[in-house]
């Protein structure tokens, strides 16, 4: 074991390795409970630790002044949504932004003119939370050039990268909205991609 993980290329016979016999009848070896206690601490106490995290640091998040907003696309682009699907609503990538510090879009899924019986807001979440009535969420996935994938079922504080961590990709999962016939969600892709290669997006719903 190496901490609390198996490494099967650890050598046995290397200085400070020592072997425990996980074999027991009644009840575990003193050696193989210690380390179980000491393993399920280091586990609670980081739990805590993420569970209490409420905010992350502001270049993970949308800049509130537009200083450093390097360009802007007005246009919307349409996803391709499988032929074979019912529902009557369309979904786009909009205002998307590029900043200093990360790539700033909202998910939108507008009705398609079809009638409907409820608001969209109802029938669809956007966001990167799980909440009421929706049992699920939309998936959002985003390939960066060098084959990372970031997805928006991280995107609360408490699963952020560590603040002094500034290169590890991250989605922040921003405000929303909704009106009858649409509805849309707000992410903040930090840090800024490289501006050498392709961005994927792909998403799919129900999650």
């Amino acid at each position: 074991m190496a901490g609390d993980r198996w490494d099967r290329a650890l050598d046995e016979n290397s200085p400070g390795v020592r072997r425990i016999n996980y074999a027991f009848v009644d009840q575990y070896s003193p050696e193989y409970a210690a380390m179980e206690a000491d393993a399920a601490q280091r586990g609670s106490a980081e739990r805590e630790r993420k569970a209490k995290r409420r905010d992350v640091p502001g270049s993970r998040k949308p800049p509130p002044d537009p200083t450093g907003l390097r360009s802007r696309r007005a246009d919307e682009l349409e996803f391709p949504l499988d032929a074979t699907r019912t529902d009557t609503m369309r979904l786009f990538i909009g205002g998307l932004e590029i900043h200093r510090t990360g790539l700033l879009f909202s998910l939108i899924a507008r009705e398609d003119g079809s009638a409907v019986p409820s608001f969209i807001g109802e029938r669809v979440n956007l966001t990167h939370r799980i909440r009421p009535p929706h049992r699920h969420r939309i998936y959002l996935g985003v390939v960066l050039p060098d084959g990372q994938v970031v997805t928006n079922t991280k995107s609360t504080p408490a699963l952020a990268p560590e603040d002094d961590d500034l290169d590890t990709p991250w989605l922040y999962g921003g405000t929303s909205y909704s009106t009858k016939c649409e509805t849309g969600a707000s992410y903040f892709l930090s840090p800024l991609p490289s501006s050498t290669g392709r961005l994927t997006v792909t998403i799919a719903y129900p999650e």
